[in-house]
């Protein structure tokens, strides 16, 4: 049998009969070719070859349910271009008809991509917490306090010693920031583990504070926010773990 794409054997008969297959034909065209396929032998065997030939092509693709928008895509790719003179139809449908083994492979592999679900989007990792911890000291180098500090959740947490205990006057916390100058935290209890949570305003500046320090104030009194009114009676400075 005459191998229905070669292109250099194929007359108007197999043309037809292969544009029918692959239903390309205006509506009134069709109709034409329908109504010669039911009344012509000759060219009802090019029409079935055709449809022989089409359909062995997605024998070895395994079935695979598509989305219910995918029909609607492939049809509109699929919707031929309207001829713009005469004299172009037979170059042009002779072309598309050699090619039709490829064309036909393409879209069932566009079928099968577009019915398999899009991969997740691959999202970039957190960037792991910052943990700070310090030791403050008082001048005789007795450890007064340590501290820890959560960049994740915004917690700071201080275990004092009895460096402080018994004083009457209240301990309050600074941040030392690293371009010079302080910013206070608040009071803290010098005498028991306590926690505290610095909040947005506060979490950014105590993840780039180079340092802290604790002064001593009076009770009821509560300094300005960049600068201590009572003496500074303990410091150190804030590490990486």
């Amino acid at each position: 049998m005459t191998d229905p794409t070669d292109i250099g054997g194929m007359d108007e008969d197999q043309a037809l009969a292969g544009e029918l297959a692959l239903r390309v034909l205006s509506p009134d065209e069709e109709a034409a070719a329908c109504a010669r396929e039911a009344a012509d032998p000759g060219f009802a065997a090019h029409v079935e070859a055709w449809n022989d030939r089409l359909a062995g092509l997605a024998d070895g693709i395994a079935p695979v349910e598509p989305s219910p928008w995918v029909w609607p895509r492939v049809e509109a790719g699929l919707t031929p271009p309207t001829a713009a003179n005469d004299n172009s139809v037979v170059f042009w449908r002779r072309w598309a008809i050699g090619s039709t083994g490829l064309l036909a492979a393409s879209v069932a592999a566009v079928i099968v991509l577009l019915a398999q679900p899009a991969p997740a989007p691959v999202m970039a990792p957190a960037p792991p917490p910052v943990i700070r911890v310090a030791t403050l000291t008082l001048e005789s180098g007795a450890a007064a306090m340590t501290l820890a500090y959560d960049s994740a959740t915004g917690e700071l947490y201080l275990a004092p010693t009895t460096e402080m205990a018994g004083d009457t006057r209240v301990p309050h916390l600074w941040l030392v920031m690293p371009e010079g100058g302080v910013q206070l935290v608040g009071a803290i209890d010098g005498s028991t583990t306590s926690r505290h949570n610095l909040g947005r305003a506060l979490s950014g500046p105590a993840g780039h504070a180079n340092a802290v320090a604790v002064s001593m104030e009076a009770p009821g009194h509560t300094p300005a926010p960049d600068k201590p009114d009572g003496p500074v009676v303990a410091s150190g400075e804030l590490q990486r773990l």
